[in-house]
């Protein structure tokens, strides 16, 4: 059975612990962690990808991320990143509503972005890593919710309706 895919988790501002890793707890059931939290620890061994070790696991220690401060394009820029397309960024709108930026690398070193809900985050990597949507595509649809542009938050007013009679059902179809 094939690994599966690492991405990498970036923290451009101070993101509490319990926070940093609130993905973990809503990830697809029956599948493995797949984001990894990079960390100054993590980021300077020589020689050594953190994205072929291990997906981080909770509960998470303390730690302190080398993209402190950055932006998304200078943090894109870091050497770790050459061998990844695809990551998350908790920056300090995340801590605030539960979302995380994802960002696609172009091989020019241009930098797409867009925000997503915590529980999509491992879900919608995944999905851009085998190729089964796009990043255009997810941008399209967080650009056409009335929600503030985030990619798998609900919109206001819809839901189940309750009262009418339900649609009639085609059997053999």
């Amino acid at each position: 059975m094939p690994e599966s895919e690492l991405f990498p988790v970036i923290c451009t501002a101070d993101i509490p612990t319990s926070d940093a890793y609130t993905g973990s707890e809503q990830l697809v059931p029956g599948t493995p962690s797949s984001l990894v939290i990079l960390t100054i620890t993590n980021t300077s061994n020589k020689g050594s990808d953190p994205l072929s070790s291990s997906a981080s696991q909770p509960p998470l220690q303390p730690f302190t991320s080398p993209f402190f401060g950055q932006s998304v394009e200078d943090a894109a820029q870091h050497p770790v990143f050459h061998t990844a397309s695809f990551f998350a960024v908790l920056d300090e709108r995340s801590a605030r509503d539960s979302t995380a930026l994802l960002a696609a690398r172009d091989p020019n070193g241009s930098v797409r972005t867009v925000r997503v809900t915590f529980s999509e985050v491992q879900r919608t990597l995944i999905s851009l890593g085998i190729g089964s949507i796009g990043f255009a595509e997810i941008q399209s649809i967080a650009a056409a919710q009335s929600n503030e542009g985030v990619y798998g938050a609900p919109v206001p007013g819809q839901g189940p309706q309750k009262g009418g009679p339900a649609p009639r059902k085609r059997l053999g179809a």
